[in-house]
C-alpha cells in the first residue's frame, strides 16, 4: 500500500495517556495520524518522535476544543495536509472534580464545551470529509461515570452521558454516509489524570470491580483499534472497565 492510500486517522488530546497509547498502536500498523494537544507541545512531540519511530506517519496539530471554531479549523488543516480523513479518535477532554453547588458557570461550562459540544462540532465538521472514503468511522471516549456517575463529577459526568445520547442520535444520519460511531466508557485507567487520586476514592471502584484493578492505557487503545473497523456494530458503548457493577 502506497503512503497516499493509507488511511488517515484524526486523534484529538493525543499528547498523554490513552490518546497517545492509541497513537503508538495505530501507528505500528501503518496508518496516517494527525494528533492534537491543547497546550503540553513538548509531550505531543514526544509522542510524535515514538510514533515515527514506530514507522508512524504523523502531524501534531495545537487545538482547544473547548473553541468554537477550532472543529473546522482542525478538519481544514487535515485535509489540506492528508487530502483525506479516514477515522476519527475523540478522545481529548477534562476532569474538573468538585462539589456541585461549589461550581461557577465558568467551570461547568469548559467542561462540557470541551468534553461533549467540541466533539458534537468535530464530529459535524468531519463528516463530509470522511464520507468520501466510504468505511470510516468514529469513536468518541466516553467514561464509565457517563453511564454509573461519579461522586464530585457533575459536569464531567454529564458531558460523557452526552457523548453517548449525541451517538445513539447521529448513527443514523452518519451511517447513511457510510460511517460508524461507537463509544468506549474507560473505568479508573492509570493515566495521569487517576494518578493524584486517593486510595479513598479508587478503594468503593476496585470494590465492586471484577478484576479487582485499575486498566492499562493499552487496553484501552486496542478496544479503540477494534472499533475503527466494527462490522456490524454501530452506536455501541463498549465498557471497558474490569467488569464493574453496583
Amino acid at each position: 500500500m502506497s503512503r497516499g492510500d493509507r488511511p488517515v486517522v484524526l486523534i484529538t488530546g493525543a499528547s498523554r495517556g490513552i490518546g497517545a497509547a492509541v497513537a503508538e498502536l495505530l501507528a505500528r500498523e501503518g496508518y496516517r495520524l494527525a494528533l492534537t494537544y491543547r497546550s503540553d507541545e513538548g509531550a505531543a512531540r514526544t509522542v510524535a518522535r515514538n510514533v515515527q519511530d514506530a514507522g508512524g506517519d504523523v502531524e501534531i496539530l495545537q487545538a482547544d476544543m473547548a473553541e468554537p471554531e477550532e472543529a473546522a479549523r482542525l478538519i481544514d488543516l487535515i485535509g489540506t495536509k492528508f487530502g483525506r480523513l479516514d477515522h476519527l479518535v475523540a478522545n481529548a477532554g477534562i476532569a474538573d472534580d468538585g462539589a456541585f453547588l461549589t461550581f461557577d458557570e465558568d467551570r461547568i461550562q469548559r467542561t462540557l464545551a470541551t468534553n461533549l459540544s467540541g466533539n458534537i462540532r468535530l464530529v459535524c465538521a468531519a463528516m463530509p470529509v470522511m464520507e468520501q472514503g466510504g468505511g470510516s468511522s468514529i469513536v468518541l471516549m466516553s467514561s464509565l461515570g457517563g453511564i454509573y456517575g461519579g461522586d464530585g463529577q457533575v459536569p464531567y459526568c454529564a458531558s460523557k452521558g452526552g457523548l453517548i445520547g449525541m451517538m445513539q442520535m447521529m448513527s443514523p444520519t452518519l451511517a447513511e454516509r457510510g460511517i460508524s460511531i461507537n463509544a468506549v466508557a474507560p473505568g479508573y485507567i492509570e493515566t495521569d489524570m487517576t494518578s493524584n487520586l486517593s486510595v479513598e476514592r479508587i478503594r468503593p471502584f476496585l470494590k465492586f470491580s471484577a478484576s479487582g484493578r485499575m486498566g492499562h492505557v493499552e487496553e484501552i487503545a486496542r478496544v479503540v483499534r477494534y472499533l475503527l473497523h466494527p462490522g456490524y456494530i454501530n452506536s455501541t458503548t463498549i465498557r471497558c472497565d474490569g467488569g464493574f457493577g453496583r
